[in-house]
């Protein structure tokens, strides 16, 4: 670097000096004359400042260099303070999160058992105002220490669980006492009613006998299906063998008795479209059997009518054979007549005829077959119109009366599953015999052409 900075003040110096030659020779001044200088003194001169100068950018470059270092190590050290200041500041910032973190954690686990507390008290309330429901049917009508509020929750239960057992110790027996309850056809009548604690009821009148039923309002029925012997029996204390029971939660809900389905009650439920389509099964129905008929009727005793008419060509009596075939009115017995009558022509033209009667014949066999395929199709399609229908039905009664009552929206819903059912109780059936019938038909048409090839194969080699 040194020598760097000697080279760069010669070439200075030497610039220098060029410029002043050129000016001195493009201008020319007078000036008075000097003494002649000394080359080499001059020469010694220029040396002399070289070296001043030199020493004095030497002694500059050190300085800098002196200040570089000591700013390098300045900032190094300012360097490793900072890093220091922001390495402790993170480790504030990680803690204040974990620490906020684990806050969070018990803000949330505060929170939560807040919310167990609340689901554990609302339970605890629902809980006492349900058995204070339940003790009330049993005749506990004050619930003096249940009921105050300065009363904690445990005492409140303490106080119905002692009236439960008291209930309960007051119900494991068997008691008999004069009573009134309603027989199967609704006559009320008198009589003596035997409970068996608080889930069964035995009733026994000079009017009737049986098993006793919630009938609401803590009042009892006869259960249908009760046996009026063995429930005297009971009351009386002379029951053998098994006993009818009818078990029983409560006397004030009323039990319904389970209606008896049929299958106008089932289409009842379905509404208009069930029973138009059970009227398209019903005529279904008929169609199947007419078309039975039909088709038995096409191919009724075609063997034994085959068996004649080949006898009689076998001695080669053709007339013979046409009044045998005459004697029959079938689809069968017409093709034959129609090969008969023409079984001296050549072969093509008796098979063409013979396909051209079967072909006449073919309206008769597949009568009522594609209607009834019809109706197998039509039916579900009309099930699943019901469906559609009562599903709106539904949402209607939801939209006006919400889903608190089952009943309001079981009329809906019977519509829409018992026309479904319905539909395809018929397109089932329906289009099973549809197929068969079909099949039956094809195979009439098989034997009918059998049979004229074969009286056709007989005249031709009995003839030959």
């Amino acid at each position: 670097m040194k020598k760097s900075l000697i080279i760069i003040l010669l070439l200075v110096c030497q610039s220098l000096l060029a410029q002043e030659s050129t000016t001195a020779a493009e201008t020319p001044v007078v000036e008075p004359a000097l003494p002649a200088a000394d080359p080499a003194q001059a020469q010694e001169d220029l040396l002399l400042a070289y070296k001043k100068e030199y020493a004095f950018l030497t002694s500059q470059v050190n300085n800098i260099q002196n200040r570089l270092a000591e700013f390098k190590i300045k900032a190094a050290l300012e360097k490793r303070q900072v890093e220091s200041q922001i390495s402790a500041l993170e480790n504030q910032l990680l803690n204040a999160e974990a620490t906020a973190s684990q806050l969070e954690e018990e803000i949330y686990t505060i929170q939560r058992n807040a919310e167990s507390v609340e689901d554990n008290q609302g339970l605890m309330a629902s809980t006492i105002i349900q058995a204070q429901s339940t003790m009330t049917e049993y005749g506990f009508d004050g619930f003096a220490a249940a009921e105050d509020t300065e009363v904690s929750d445990l005492s409140k239960v303490e106080t119905l669980v002692a009236l439960a057992n008291q209930t309960v110790s007051a119900q494991a027996s068997i008691t008999s006492q004069p009573g009134e309850f309603f027989l199967t056809d609704g006559t009320q009548v008198s009589g003596e009613v035997l409970k068996v604690g608080n889930i069964a009821s035995y009733g026994h009148s000079p009017q009737g006998s049986g098993v006793l039923a919630p009938a609401g309002e803590k009042q009892f029925k006869v259960w249908q299906d009760s046996d009026p012997d063995a429930a005297a029996g009971i009351v009386q204390g002379q029951a053998n063998g098994l006993l009818p029971i009818f078990l029983y939660e409560s006397s004030i809900k009323a039990i319904e008795e389970k209606e008896q389905k049929t299958i106008i009650s089932v289409i009842n439920s379905g509404g208009l479209i069930a029973w138009i389509i059970a009227g398209l099964g019903a005529f279904a129905l008929l169609l199947i059997i007419l078309r039975v008929f039909f088709l038995h009727r096409a191919s009724a005793s075609t063997e034994k009518l085959l068996g004649g008419v080949v006898s009689q060509i076998e001695q080669r009596d053709v007339e013979g054979a046409i009044k045998q075939a005459q004697k029959e009115s079938s689809s069968s017995s017409r093709v034959l007549l129609s090969a008969l009558r023409n079984i001296d022509r050549d072969r093509d033209h008796i098979e063409d005829i013979v396909s051209e009667s079967i072909l006449h014949e073919s309206s008769q066999l597949n009568r009522f077959g594609s209607l009834i395929l019809v109706i197998a199709t039509v039916a579900p399609l009309l099930g699943l119109l019901g469906t559609v229908t009562g599903m709106i039905a539904t949402f209607d009664i939801i939209t006006d009366f919400g889903t608190g009552d089952p009943k309001l929206l079981s009329g809906g819903i019977s519509v829409a599953l018992v026309t479904t059912e319905v539909g395809l109780a018929v397109a089932i059936p329906t289009l099973l015999f549809g197929n068969i019938l079909s099949g039956w038909a094809e195979r009439i048409k098989d034997d009918m052409e059998k049979a004229a090839l074969r009286a056709i194969n007989v005249y031709k080699k009995t003839f030959a």
